[in-house]
C-alpha cells in the first residue's frame, strides 16, 4: 500500500470533536502506526470575547497522552469557528505526537559527510 495516498475517512465519536479525532487517527495510523498510542484526554473551550456573541473568538485547548510512555502534552488554537479551532488543535497534537518519529528520520548531513 502506498503510504502517500490521499485518504478519506469518516468516524463516529462522543460529539463532533471526538469523531474528528477518530477520523484523523483512522486516516493517519496506516502511515504512522505510533499514532495508535495517541489518546485525547481533555478538551476545553473558552469564549474569549463574550460580548461579541456569535462572532466571539473561541479558544480550544486539547490535552493528549501517549498511552505507552504516559507522556502528556496540550495544544491550543483560537478561531471564531469552534470546529476550525478544534481541528487546528487536533492537528497540532497529532504533529507533536509524531515529532519523535520524524526526528529519527532526519539526516544530519554535516555529520554524515565529515
Amino acid at each position: 500500500e502506498d503510504e502517500f495516498l490521499d485518504r478519506l475517512e469518516v468516524s463516529e465519536g462522543n460529539g463532533p470533536v471526538d469523531a474528528l479525532a477518530n477520523a484523523l487517527k483512522k486516516a493517519l495510523t496506516p502511515s504512522h502506526p505510533s499514532l495508535e498510542n495517541l489518546q485525547l484526554i481533555d478538551y476545553k473551550v473558552r469564549i474569549l470575547d463574550p460580548e461579541s456573541a456569535t462572532q466571539a473568538a473561541t479558544r480550544v485547548m486539547i490535552e493528549f497522552t501517549d498511552v505507552t510512555t504516559n507522556q502528556k502534552w496540550s495544544t491550543v488554537s483560537v478561531d471564531r469557528n469552534i470546529i476550525s479551532a478544534s481541528l487546528n488543535a487536533l492537528v497540532d497534537g497529532f504533529e507533536y505526537a509524531l515529532k519523535e518519529v520524524v526526528a529519527s528520520c532526519v539526516i544530519d548531513f554535516e555529520e554524515e559527510f565529515e
